[in-house]
């Protein structure tokens, strides 16, 4: 049995946990919310509550104690934190300032056990750090970075912090692309609704199933790996007008409606426009030799919406 930890148990990490979970691992998860602690602890999941940011550090033989547990070292630390802004921190320290609380916690007296030679890092960024790219490039692990969305500047800065601070024997860095998956169908309604959708029809998405993305972060969990960056992508990208237009075709809908953007509105449209590039997936998908569950969007939508079609799609 491994004992696994995981920072910012949202979407993914309790994705990830169920399969750890499921393997006979013990799971912890660190959450600021209480009501989220009572749910992961119905899961299975070992709630630890504590933000982050701001709140003082949790002493690890009262939070066992009160668990009725013990562990030795973790063999896995996910921190998949959200990439969302905060109020009054700047973009680059919203992971940053985590991850040196966390270091700081993981380092005191009454937790230092808890981190050893063996505990693999895995932090979850997010391939908007390349930026900008020629409409339609193929971008790789080796691509410029140059992050401009705050969620994107975060990121980049926790990948550089993780790469500073813990062994290259120990960290491994994920760049996912959109994530999509139950209850994460975006633009459904608006296809719905005939809401003209203000995206390039003739931009690229680039997407990956929160099951395969999961199954990838246990896979790599697991494993010894080459590289410490890997992009994670199902390798099959999609020029938005077919995404959405397969959307309205499941839903029985009319064709999607396309508007260029309203003046006052071109500054997102632009950022939007920059993400207009293809991810390659090469070298996950080499060194692991996964077998997609999804291996492009048309599964992964069919199963998501094919079977009913009046069900909610998305929390939005």
């Amino acid at each position: 049995m491994a004992v696994r930890l995981i920072v910012g148990c949202g979407y993914v990490g309790s994705q990830v946990a169920s399969k750890w979970l499921l393997n006979g691992d013990s799971v912890f998860a660190i959450t600021r919310s209480n009501d989220r602690a009572a749910h992961l602890r119905q899961l299975g999941i070992q709630p630890i509550v504590w933000d982050w940011l701001n709140g003082p550090l949790p002493i690890l033989a009262e939070t066992l104690h009160s668990l009725g547990q013990h562990i030795n070292a973790f063999a896995t630390i996910l921190i998949a934190v959200s990439h969302a802004s905060q109020p009054d921190i700047p973009y680059a320290e919203t992971h940053t300032r985590g991850l040196y609380n966390l270091d700081r916690l993981l380092k005191s007296e009454s937790w230092e056990q808890t981190v050893g030679n063996e505990t693999k890092w895995i932090y979850l960024s997010t391939t908007g750090v390349f930026g900008a790219a020629t409409p339609g490039d193929w971008v790789n692990e080796e691509s410029k970075v140059a992050p401009e969305r705050p969620g994107s500047i975060a990121a980049w800065a926790g990948e550089q912090w993780i790469a500073s601070h813990i062994p290259s024997d120990q960290r491994i860095s994920l760049r996912p692309v959109g994530i999509y998956g139950p209850g994460r169908v975006p633009r459904w309604q608006s296809i719905r609704d005939q809401v003209p959708l203000q995206v390039d029809p003739e931009s690229y998405l680039n997407l990956i199933h929160v099951e395969d993305l999961a199954t990838s972060i246990v896979k790599v969990s697991n494993k010894r790996m080459e590289s410490t960056l890997y992009c994670v992508s199902d390798g099959a990208p999609v020029r938005r007008r077919d995404y959405y237009e397969f959307i309205a075709k499941l839903g029985g809908w009319p064709p999607p409606v396309f508007e260029a953007a309203r003046p006052k509105e071109l500054g997102e449209a632009s950022l939007r426009s920059d993400g207009n590039k293809r991810v390659r997936n090469h070298r996950l998908q080499t060194e692991l030799g996964i077998e997609w569950e999804f291996p492009s969007y048309r599964e992964g939508l069919t199963a998501l919406l094919g079977e009913r079609r009046d069900r909610t799609y998305d929390n939005s």
